[in-house]
């Protein structure tokens, strides 16, 4: 937490510093996400996973250009040893809503707490890319994820992540009390390392449901060799199929943004049970 102060005023300097030159004041937005999260629960021999109640302020401060910061600390509240389980501190270009595409590329680093029964991961930093073509009436959608940090031996572990699909955003106008109501399907495939549980944002089926299980090793280490050092070189497969439908209804400067998403497990050797997750995110731009 000492490191993490810092780091987020050294970002909203430059974003400050940024807007100043260019002329240009950003808004701030203050989100609160309530999703859920997997939580490892541990009594005697027995090892329980379960969906938990992850609630999550955000503090994003953006310029015109698309540039920003952003805060946010994830509280676990419900389930075994509540609390603050993370600390997310962001900075990047954003844009969306743009004539012929959306585009994102941005970094993350995690600060984890430990002191949660959210499970372990050693991927504590992100970089991330989003691209969608919005021009066409069904939207080409591509994202990659690379998450990297250190284990619990020191040793540099990485894992990738990958998306591609297609949506489609419904929109209207002036409806009843709301001035914008939008409605976006989408289906994608989803690919990865899956070396370790981890949050970063093309994993969605990892950090939201204990249905992670399907994919990597307990705990999120790293499998061992018959010699006992780590393994590496985990190679990309795909892992499911994703249907989302994210909604936006728009009061002003409030806003309410519903999502659910389901998986349908398509790698070799997994359960191939249909899970689910959803999120629930109230937003109001200053």
């Amino acid at each position: 937490m000492k490191t993490c102060i810092p780091v987020l005023l050294c970002l909203l300097l430059f974003q400050s510093t940024y807007a100043q030159d260019t002329d240009k004041t950003g808004p701030i937005t203050v989100s609160l996400n309530i999703s859920s999260v997997p939580t490892v629960h541990f009594s005697g021999k027995d090892t329980a996973y379960n969906n938990s109640l992850s609630i999550s302020p955000v503090f994003d401060l953006r310029g015109k250009s698309g540039w920003g910061a952003s805060y946010s600390p994830s509280i676990l509240a419900s389930g075994y040893k509540k609390g603050v389980y993370m600390h997310s501190i962001g900075g990047g270009y954003e844009s969306y809503g743009k004539k012929n595409f959306d585009l994102a590329f941005t970094y993350t680093h995690y600060i984890f707490t430990n002191k949660t029964s959210v499970p372990y991961t050693p991927l504590n930093n992100e970089l991330f890319f989003s691209y969608a073509y919005t021009k066409s009436w069904l939207k080409p959608i591509v994202a990659a994820s690379f998450g990297f940090g250190k284990d619990s031996a020191k040793n540099s572990v990485h894992d990738v992540g990958i998306m591609a699909g297609l949506g489609h955003d419904f929109s209207w106008e002036n409806t009843g009390a709301f001035s914008t109501i939008e409605i976006d399907p989408s289906i994608v495939l989803n690919a990865g390392t899956n070396q370790y549980f981890s949050f970063i944002q093309t994993a969605r089926y990892l950090s939201h449901s204990h249905n992670f299980l399907k994919y990597i090793k307990k705990g999120g280490l790293r499998k061992k060799s018959a010699s006992g050092t780590s393994t590496t070189g985990a190679s990309l497969e795909l892992s499911n199929m994703e249907l989302n439908l994210e909604n936006s209804f728009e009061l002003g400067s409030f806003s309410i943004h519903p999502t659910g998403s389901l998986f349908f497990p398509v790698s070799s050797g997994t359960d191939n049970s249909i899970y689910g997750c959803w999120q629930l995110s109230l937003q109001y731009h200053f």
